[in-house]
């Protein structure tokens, strides 16, 4: 089971702050987005990034423009654009606000070819580049990313028209580069990205926490935990500061270059979760992340004490609820884990997780009523979360065991199809080629299993077991 990462040390691949503009036409262009779904057409989200107020009177073209366009309208909409431009040049490129009115309306040729248009009409304009790198890394696009990035940062020096603007795509260009620097393990080169972000904009905590990363992996802890600080300074809300830095410790010791200094790493991660524990008992965050990582680390007895004062502190917490049903489960208490699992859905309805795990628990008994349950809850949260991978594997498993062969099989084939399996669906996998015969495959995935660093594996013990009986 891979919990979610709840708020642990925020180290993103994605561009940074991507603005509701660049989300929309990553969802529009590029995701499988409803085609009836349509973004509110705003003058924030047409020049919002050029003036600080676009609803002003001044701007009364771009209201009328908006008002047009979404009356099936675009030339008699562009033509308003066009006088807004002409009254202040500071407004973006005609082409470009289309573009805009384009894409939030859901008409995704018609924006591209605007986008297309802009580059053209407007040279030197970095926007229409910074757009598609945007949408690039969001689809792990990192060589395309990288190129509209670069193209989009030198346009940028250039660009003396609005100064507004310039600082937006400053910081949209240095935080996207750094994440595609960051994907390619460059962490110089990100470091640099991210340091010019943080002069664009130096009360950005996202900036410092990325920074913060970066820094760690260049071994300079010292630094990298000043920036997690400055970091929780200009966001309260974030992890404390040790929190961060023991994730950090936990990932260096879990890089194969690092294997002389594995012990050593774990045990400063040791040391940061302890102190950001002592510092705060009550925190969800700290206290989450630190029942974590000592169930991933083995550490099942202190987990299950950090986890009861958790719940005294935290009752209406459903992820340590959550928490508390893993580790009961790893523990052999099912009935116990059922109960936590039973009030994280109380707490959270509908919580995948938690579902998932309750209906491979349930399958597992001998009553027919639980039997018929576990099968429920596994038909619902599949219906709930049709793309994602483990919930296909679980009901698969459950449907086979209630002996609906047709229906297993192709639950199987769709979790198959939807990508990377977390452990505990591996395992399922690795049961059902070992009842095959086709123990060696068996083997090759539990082991690789075995090796993976994300995430908690509820049933290890069961594959470890496994393996040993397929040698």
């Amino acid at each position: 089971m891979a919990t979610h990462p709840v708020r642990l040390p925020a180290v993103s691949q994605n561009a940074g702050r991507l603005s509701a503009l660049a989300l929309a036409i990553v969802a529009l262009l590029f995701a499988s987005a409803d085609a009836n779904a349509q973004a509110q057409i705003t003058a924030e989200a047409l020049i919002g990034d050029s003036v600080t107020e676009p609803d002003a009177q001044r701007y009364s073209d771009i209201a009328e423009a908006i008002k047009r366009y979404n009356n099936n309208d675009a030339l008699g909409a562009k033509q308003f654009l066009e006088a807004a431009k002409r009254k202040d040049d500071r407004l973006p490129p005609v082409n470009l606000m289309m573009a805009k009115l384009y894409f939030l309306s859901n008409q995704a040729p018609a924006g591209l070819q605007a986008l297309e248009a802009t580059a053209r009409d407007d040279a030197s304009d970095p926007e229409p580049y910074l757009l598609l790198a945007d949408q690039a890394i969001q689809q792990a696009q990192a060589v395309q990313a990288s190129a509209l990035y670069d193209k989009g940062i030198e346009l940028t020096e250039k660009y003396d028209t609005n100064p507004r603007r310039k600082r937006k795509f400053q910081i949209r260009g240095y935080a996207g580069r750094a994440a595609v620097l960051q994907r390619w393990l460059d962490w110089k080169g990100a470091e640099a990205d991210l340091r010019k972000w943080i002069e664009a904009d130096p009360e950005e905590s996202n900036a410092y926490n990325r920074l913060g990363f970066v820094l760690f992996m260049q071994g300079r802890e010292k630094e990298g935990y000043e920036a997690f600080t400055k970091s929780k300074e200009l966001n309260k809300d974030l992890p404390s500061p040790y929190v961060s830095a023991a994730s950090m410790y936990q990932r260096l010791a879990n890089v194969p270059e690092n294997s002389e200094k594995k012990s050593e790493f774990e045990s400063k991660a040791r040391q940061s979760f302890e102190r950001a524990y002592a510092e705060d008992k009550t925190n969800e965050t700290t206290l989450i992340a630190y029942a974590e990582w000592l169930i991933r680390t083995g550490q099942l007895e202190q987990a299950a004490t950090v986890l009861e004062g958790a719940r005294q502190a935290q009752a209406d917490s459903h992820e340590i609820m959550l928490l508390s049903g893993v580790l009961a489960q790893m523990t052999g208490k099912n009935d116990e884990a059922a109960k936590f699992y039973n009030n994280t859905l109380a707490l959270a309805p509908g919580n995948r997780d938690a579902n998932n795990q309750l209906a491979l628990l349930l399958i597992g008994n001998t009553s027919d009523e639980d039997k018929a349950r576990a099968e429920q809850i596994a038909r619902i949260n599949q219906q709930l979360n049709q793309n994602n991978a483990d919930v296909n594997i679980t009901l698969a498993w459950v449907l086979r065991q209630r002996g609906r062969g047709a229906e297993a099989n192709q639950a199987f084939q769709n979790g198959l199809r939807l990508g990377t399996l977390s452990a505990d669906s591996t395992l399922i996998v690795a049961k059902l080629l070992a009842e095959q015969n086709r123990k060696d495959m068996a083997l090759q995935l539990l082991e690789n299993s075995l090796k993976e660093e994300q995430g908690i594996f509820v049933n290890r013990t069961e594959a470890e077991a496994l393996i040993e009986s397929l040698k």
